[in-house]
C-alpha cells in the first residue's frame, strides 16, 4: 500500500523546483524499495531460505513494481532547466535499476540459481544512488 501511495505521489505536472525534487524523492524511495526487495530475495536464495518459484514470481514483482515507478515519473513536468537535467539522470538511473532486476528475473525464471548473486552485485551501489535521491526531499 505505502508503495502505491508512493508511486501515486510522482503523477502529474510540477509547479515549482521544489515539488519536482519531492516527485523525485517519492519515485527514488518507491524504487528503492523494489531494489532492496530484490536483494532480500537473493540473500535468502544464497541462504538456502527460498524455492524457485517464489523467487521468480518475487523478482518478477519487483521488476514490475519498479517498472511502474520509472513510467510514473517519465510523465511528470519538469518545471525548470535545472530540473529537466535531474529528470534526465533519474530517468537513467530507474533505467539502470530495471536492467538489473529485469537480468535477476530472467536468471530466476531459467533456473540459473546460482547466477543470482554475481547479478546483484550492482543493487547496493543502485540502492545508495536512490538514497541520496530521497534526501530532496524537502524538511
Amino acid at each position: 500500500m505505502i508503495l502505491l501511495m508512493a508511486m501515486t505521489a510522482c503523477v502529474g505536472g510540477s509547479w515549482s523546483e521544489t515539488d519536482y525534487q519531492e516527485k523525485v524523492a517519492n519515485a527514488a524511495e518507491a524504487a528503492r524499495s523494489s531494489v532492496q526487495t530484490a536483494r532480500l530475495v537473493v540473500e535468502a536464495v544464497d541462504e538456502g531460505k527460498a524455492l524457485g518459484p517464489y523467487t521468480a514470481r518475487a523478482l518478477s514483482d519487483a521488476e514490475t513494481s519498479l517498472a511502474s515507478v520509472a513510467t510514473q515519473f517519465g510523465s511528470v513536468q519538469p518545471p525548470t532547466t535545472r530540473s529537466t537535467v535531474l529528470r534526465s539522470e533519474v530517468a537513467s538511473l530507474l533505467e539502470e535499476c530495471r536492467t538489473a532486476l529485469g537480468d535477476l528475473r530472467i536468471a530466476a525464471r531459467d533456473g540459473h540459481f546460482d547466477e543470482l548473486t554475481a547479478l546483484a552485485e550492482p543493487l547496493p551501489r543502485l540502492a545508495g544512488q536512490l538514497q541520496r535521491l530521497q534526501r530532496l526531499r524537502a524538511t
